[in-house]
């Protein structure tokens, strides 16, 4: 087992035998407002710090779009005459911008520590632990034994590292900070006092920056050293303790001073409690969100082995040791990068400025993506951070359709940083201005933490305004009807694909372009806005006014189409052909997240959605394709299409760094949490579906993973799986839950349940005619029952 720094097993972590060479494979920490990557290199070590809120701004103001309600009529024209890409160029220029990217995300600075070479070192071993959110470095030379223990406070709002030796007096060495500035985006100096290094940077083109301060307590002797570095040298420590905090600043003149002096304050309030003191105290907070899910597979023990022997193609098995390891990382990742906001691209950590897609929230599917475990993770706070950043930039939602496309209501941009969505993420290759699905989806975590909780107060008050405001935007956006009577979306867009066009159709002077009438996407995330408006709504008595008008606008939108193949159409124009080389799956979105299609609807849509899944190529094998096909495959009842995706994401694919995280791309190319976040998601998803009344045990288990288990689960019926227990080759399923209300619910497996016993006396059990359980529960009251199939 991996020790912790009180000798005793960390039951839940990871460990590699090699200290990193580049910032991806740093080990992270974070608490959600801060993190740390750390390189873990004995005697030059690196340690880069970020904040959720360094983004380099592009623009001294927020760029605007024009007016462009005026054009729409000629753009709806354009459309219905084929000429989408001429839509797309006229929207685009008319809008007064050209395609342009967020405010990008980058790290604050990098503490150095050259330690004095005292020999060649053995035995080395960096680890995290899931439980406490400390990074461990630990090697020995032919004098000592060195240990580093580093964590990011959730209590203090810090980051907290001691460095020790076995033998007295053995660490000396030189502390500096690097800027890791880009140069002509910023400007930073350091500067050094009282055993502290302190760094400001200003950006080039706001008043904006940021402050951050690094405090060094020893045992030993220290040195400033004033040069061009401005450092700190150690001489004969035992012990080291090293502090340091970011704080980012509007106007970075007139507020550095007085920021540096809260800091150094806030530094100097923690350096005298130990590190033991201040690592429970924040372990505390963190563990005990990190413990309320567990997973557990097979029956061999935890790996506590180096990750670098997982790591490794298999030609025909799951690893079960990874993906329970990687269903760990991917809650470790969550938690720690939930702060004010949610993971962006890149988590809460980077080591490069101006990332790829400036490693912001791109919301057609990453930010979905990784927030998606949350609710069934039972993670209020990371919902939370979610929720945050939703209610902040929802007022530029309101610009946006307004201004765009002369409607009430909101309209979601493509990509934000947080700190504004207004939507100038678009032109004429690339014309996400189309989308309109966007506040839809974002919305959708709302609804779905609402039916798992029960919150009646929490619908009425945050999920009901905004579902009524996406309502009101189709309510204006809807004008136009086709030959059936029929409203079009006009103009569409199903990410980021393009339909294929007959070249008959082409020949008469139609265009491809993902520019488009009528996306799946687009009509799912309208009709399941309205049919969860009416369906609570009506339930809870209220809004009566308005549920005519949600009924005459549900009714008026367009059906889906089924293709030549049997496939559902990614558009449901007759015109616009499947591409189905993508790594979006947009237009099966009423599969997932949605619930529309299911097994207890309509077959003839559910088995087109399974041939459309099942016909879909992974385009560039980006892993939130990957992750988002593993999930919908889990809906379809796919179990061998889950497991063809989840052993590509952890081997074939070749997508996970030493540090646990995941990439964009195969190979280990584009740093990015999307993956390690939803992973989560898609291993709940095969082992639990639930929609309100119902319950579905393994819906999706692929046979590989025979025996397991899993704690703390959500459901959308308001009930919490404590403990589910399961074992193929005995055909057996234990299930202990709780009810948070009073209900009625059924109780299923894809496998017919032939038996059960229990020992709960007081819930009221009956067998249905499908072989399904009829349970009758009170408010907390706890459900055991042992399943035969």
């Amino acid at each position: 087992m991996i020790e912790s720094r009180n000798k005793s097993p960390i039951m839940r972590g990871m460990t590699s035998r090699s200290p990193a060479k580049k910032w991806e494979d740093a080990l992270i920490t974070g608490n959600g407002t801060m993190g740390a990557l750390v390189f873990g290199q004995p005697l030059n070590e690196t340690i880069i710090f970020n904040h959720e809120k360094l983004y380099e701004p592009f623009n001294e103001t927020v760029v605007q779009n024009n007016e462009l309600t005026p054009i729409l009529p000629e753009v709806r024209r354009q459309m219905k005459n084929g000429r989408f890409r001429d839509a797309a160029a006229l929207f685009s220029e008319k809008s007064g911008h050209p395609l342009l990217f967020t405010d990008a995300y980058h790290p604050a600075f990098g503490l150095n520590w050259n330690q004095a070479n005292s020999g060649k070192y053995r035995n080395y071993s960096r680890q995290v632990n899931f439980e406490t959110g400390e990074t461990i470095v630990k090697w020995a030379n032919e004098a000592a034994m060195f240990e580093r223990y580093g964590f990011v406070s959730r209590a203090k709002g810090l980051f907290v590292m001691r460095m020790t030796t076995s033998q007295p007096g053995l660490l000396s060495g030189l502390f500096t900070i690097d800027p890791l500035l880009l140069e002509s985006s910023a400007a930073g100096y350091v500067e050094v006092d009282e055993n502290e290094l302190s760094y400001s940077c200003a950006y080039s083109k706001t008043e904006k920056g940021y402050v951050g301060r690094v405090k060094i307590v020893t045992d030993g002797k220290t040195t400033l050293v004033h040069d061009e570095k401005n450092s700190i040298r150690v001489q004969g420590a035992t012990e080291v303790m090293v502090f340091a905090k970011i704080t980012p600043l509007l106007k970075i003149n007139a507020e550095h001073e007085v920021a540096h002096a809260q800091l150094k304050a806030d530094l100097a309030s923690v350096a005298s409690y130990s590190y033991d003191e201040l690592v429970d105290e924040h372990a505390r907070i963190h563990g005990e969100q990190f413990a309320r899910t567990a997973l557990t597979l097979g029956e061999a023990p935890l790996y506590s082995g180096a990750i670098e022997d997982l790591l490794v193609k298999k030609e025909k098995e799951i690893d079960e040791q990874l993906v329970q390891l990687m269903f760990d990382m991917g809650r470790y990742v969550l938690i720690s990068s939930s702060g004010s906001y949610p993971p962006n691209l890149v988590g809460i950590w980077g080591g490069e400025w101006r990332p790829p897609w400036s490693g912001d929230f791109t919301t057609d599917a990453n930010v979905n993506l990784a927030i998606s475990s949350a609710s069934l993770g039972c993670l209020p706070e990371a919902l939370e951070s979610y929720f945050h950043l939703i209610e902040k930039i929802v007022p530029d939602w309101r610009i946006n359709a307004r201004t765009m496309y002369g409607c009430r209501g909101i309209l979601a941009g493509s990509r934000t940083d947080g700190n504004h969505n207004i939507h100038t993420h678009f032109d004429v290759d690339w014309p996400l201005g189309f989308w309109t699905a966007g506040a839809a989806w974002l919305i959708m975590p709302y609804y779905e933490w609402y039916q798992i909780s029960g919150d009646d107060a929490f619908f009425r008050n945050r999920a009901l305004p905004l579902l009524k405001e996406v309502a009101l935007f189709y309510e204006d956006f809807l004008t136009e009807e086709d030959d059936q009577g029929y409203a079009m979306f006009i103009p569409s867009y199903s990410p980021e694909n393009t339909p294929v066009i007959s070249s008959e159709l082409q020949e008469q002077g139609w265009q491809e372009s993902q520019a488009a009438i009528n996306a799946t996407m687009d009509i799912a995330c309208a009709k399941e806005v309205l049919m969860n408006l009416l369906t609570t709504c009506n339930e809870l008595g209220i809004e009566q006014e308005n549920i005519p008008r949600w009924e005459a606008l549900l009714k008026k939108l367009p059906p889906y189409l089924i293709n030549e193949e049997g496939a559902l159409k990614e558009w449901a124009h007759p015109h616009l052909d499947d591409q189905y080389d993508h790594r979006h799956i947009s237009h099966l979105y009423p599969v997932w997240p949605g619930h529309e299609i299911s097994k207890w609807g309509n077959p003839e849509w559910f088995n087109a959605a399974k041939l459309a899944l099942l016909n879909r190529k992974r385009g560039n094998e980006s892993a939130h394709g990957v992750m988002h096909c593993g999930i919908v495959a889990a809906r379809l009842k796919l179990k061998e299409l889950v497991a063809e995706n989840l052993k590509f994401l952890l081997h074939d694919g070749d997508y996970i760094y030493s540090s646990l995280v995941t990439s964009h791309n195969p190979g280990r190319r584009i740093y990015n949490v999307d993956a390690s976040c939803s992973l989560p998601t898609l291993i709940m998803e095969m082992l639990v579906y639930s929609v309100p009344g119902k319950i579905e045990l393994l819906p999706a288990l692929p046979d590989q993973l025979t025996t397991g288990s899993i704690t703390g689960l959500a459901t959308r019926t308001a009930v919490t799986i404590l403990r589910l227990e399961w074992n193929l080759a005995d055909k057996t399923v234990s299930i202990c839950c709780q009810s948070h209300k009073n209900q009625t619910f059924s109780l299923s497996m894809r496998e017919t349940i032939k038996a059960f016993t229990t020992k709960t006396e007081a819930t009221d059990i009956n067998v249905e005619k499908d072989g399904s359980l009829l349970l009758t529960v009170a408010e907390s009251e706890q459900i055991t029952l042992q399943l035969y199939f």
